[in-house]
């Protein structure tokens, strides 16, 4: 198919977030779709477990020290390493989980958060990048059914925030309004239904809203009720599926390693096991490039 105009001229797309999108699942159904369509661009997904948009304060940052033996960390630290190395052509950042259950529930909260995502955009297009795209933050999953918490109360101001962005030409893709309304649908038909069980880790079913939100939103996809990633191949969908998860993980652990991070336990931090190098991984990725490309008969 010809390349959608969202995407002319785009060779390599990063992706920013919190430990939603160091799992993945979403940015994997979203290159699927670039896979299908027969479109070659390079995704970088380089997503942080714990890690916010915002800059908290230390006593902002003491629960999770305190619980968690270490503070969030935040993208301010590591963004101009970030794209110093990877160069993006296009960066989707989605943020708001763990700023939502971090920042105070109030206007100043919501500003705060507001503030960091102005200055994440800014600094993104001055490295040269063409576009970014900001997504609005997943649904914090009570685990009362028909209770919207703090946490979904304070991810509910930041979507509208950014959703009033738009008009001063932001493209802003919206994930929350519609994970709500198909958490609300669920529901309606079995109270103890939940995109995430965690009340913040969406399982492949709220990874998937995330992804088709995405491709309609961003990029145009007419996706005709497809539920699924799967669904975009005739045959092998599983199969390719996998493969392109492979060839995101081996990229993230390496660019990881090279950008660092202070976040433990994660390829990056000091003290955790690197990565292959980017040329190793690089390598890596073309063999599951080719791998993939023959399941498609190309």
């Amino acid at each position: 198919m010809e390349v959608p105009q969202a995407l002319k001229d785009v060779k390599r797309i990063v992706v920013l977030g919190d430990s939603i999108t160091q799992a993945g699942e979403y940015v994997t159904d979203v290159e699927c779709w670039l896979v299908a369509q027969g479109i070659e661009v390079e995704v970088i997904s380089l997503g942080l477990g714990s890690e916010t948009a915002t800059d908290l304060t230390e006593e902002e940052n003491e629960w999770h020290l305190r619980r968690h033996r270490f503070g969030r960390p935040f993208i301010s630290e590591r963004l101009e390493r970030v794209l110093q190395t990877t160069r993006p052509d296009l960066l989707i950042a989605c943020y708001g989980m763990n700023d939502g259950s971090s920042l105070p529930p109030d206007a100043g909260g919501t500003k705060r958060f507001g503030n960091s995502c102005t200055a994440l955009r800014e600094a993104v297009l001055r490295a040269g990048a063409r576009r970014v795209v900001i997504c609005s933050p997943p649904i914090h999953d009570s685990k009362k059914p028909g209770e919207i918490g703090t946490t979904d109360e304070n991810l509910g101001r930041y979507t509208e925030w950014l959703l009033g962005k738009r008009a001063e030409g932001w493209d802003v893709v919206d994930i929350h309004t519609p994970m709500r309304a198909d958490l609300e649908a669920g529901r309606a038909k079995d109270p103890a239904f939940a995109l995430a069980h965690d009340g913040v880790h969406p399982g492949r079913e709220g990874h998937w809203i995330m992804a088709r939100e995405l491709l309609e939103q961003a990029f145009g996809a007419e996706l005709d009720g497809m539920e699924k990633a799967e669904d975009f191949f005739a045959e092998n969908g599983g199969a390719i599926r996998k493969l392109v998860g492979d060839r995101r993980a081996v990229l993230f652990s390496a660019y990881m390693t090279k950008i660092g991070h202070q976040r433990p336990g994660v390829a990056g931090h000091p003290n955790a096991k690197p990565g292959p190098s980017i040329e190793e991984a690089t390598a890596k990725a073309a063999d599951l490039t080719r791998e993939i490309r023959a399941l498609l008969g190309r």
